[in-house]
């Protein structure tokens, strides 16, 4: 088969493939002898550098500080071809994903973080689209969740919160999120027109839900937790969710929605710490995190302490950060 030089054609015929396993960079011993299944090798001044999987590096006790998973671009590429690891680096530069680039005789090789696997496979497949037969965008719905789409939104939390947004780590085993939501489906502070999807072609793609909360007396509204389908994550799905909730909720006459999270990303909203307000946190400990939006109707002169719907008072599904994180 003839190399490709055409970069137009290269990122058209583009294929993303992922390898399977997870993969490592280490430092290879000097004077050890190679073994462990290495994919691929890089002599430098300083020494060997080797791409190996991550089961064999703990095998042979090589440390290591980054788990990449290994995407293939199945088309040909020549080696004089121009322009395709600048393309590729771009989009993914775009998406904040970082990618180390191997060149192989007959294809480009990509490692990503694997906390980012879906969403760079996403992009890839993306940049190809665009390179070749363009099609109109899909309009995204939001609409009132139905009974319906519950199995769809259960699965959609647990892609979501599969990395934790407090400390960016995988999480082992079914996402507290998920068994939450499920909990806040069928209690009696579940407000039907606050339980919101994004609707992408047919597919579920983000969703939210606001449930009845109370300081004292008032009532507002308590939101979270918010998912998006971590392929769409950074595409503004979470953003319209947040807007779409906060035009509901005025257009309703609701006072306040209080929510725990990232202040940097919820000020934007217009949220703010929620004892600016006169409103403690159900935790002392979660300080700014726990924010609030006084929506049109705020009263003012607010004392108390927020409270959750009920199942927030479970042990074991009390609030977490609600964001997705990359809306």
């Amino acid at each position: 088969m003839t190399a490709e030089k055409d970069l137009h054609a290269l990122l058209a015929t583009m294929h993303p493939v992922l390898r399977e396993g997870e993969f490592v960079y280490v430092l290879w011993p000097h004077g050890k002898a190679l073994a462990g299944g290495i994919a691929a090798a890089v002599r430098e001044a300083e020494g060997l550098t080797v791409v190996l999987p991550r089961a064999e590096a703990d095998r042979l006790g090589l440390p290591y500080d980054f788990v990449g998973a290994w995407i293939t671009l199945e088309v040909h590429s020549s080696l004089e071809a121009v322009g395709l690891t600048a393309a590729v680096g771009t989009a993914l530069a775009a998406a904040k994903i970082s990618g180390n680039v191997l060149a192989g005789f007959h294809h480009d090789h990509l490692l990503v973080p694997v906390a980012d696997t879906e969403r760079a496979l996403e992009v890839l497949h993306e940049l190809a689209a665009a390179s070749g037969e363009q099609k109109p965008a899909p309009e995204l719905v939001l609409r009132s969740e139905q009974p319906a789409d519950r199995p769809a939104i259960l699965a959609l939390t647990a892609a979501a919160f599969s990395v934790s947004p407090i400390t960016g780590l995988p999480v082992e085993g079914e996402p507290e999120e998920v068994q939450l939501l499920a909990r806040l489906f069928g209690c009696e502070e579940y407000l039907p027109d606050y339980s919101i999807v994004a609707e992408l072609d047919g597919e579920v793609v983000g969703h939210v839900i606001s449930t009845r909360g109370r300081v004292g007396e008032l009532e507002l509204l308590g939101l979270g937790p918010i998912s998006v389908v971590p392929r769409l994550q950074r595409h503004g799905i979470g953003s319209a969710l947040m807007k779409e909730t906060i035009f509901r909720a005025n257009a309703a006459r609701e006072r306040g929605i209080a929510l725990l999270g990232d202040p940097d990303y919820y000020a934007r909203f217009g949220f703010v710490p929620s004892t600016s307000l006169g409103v403690e946190p159900p935790d002392p400990a979660w300080g700014v995190h726990f924010q609030l939006l006084p929506l049109a109707v705020w009263p003012g002169g607010v004392s108390g302490t927020f409270h959750y719907a009920g199942p927030f008072n479970d042990p074991l599904n009390g609030p977490s950060d609600v964001a997705e994180g990359t809306a």
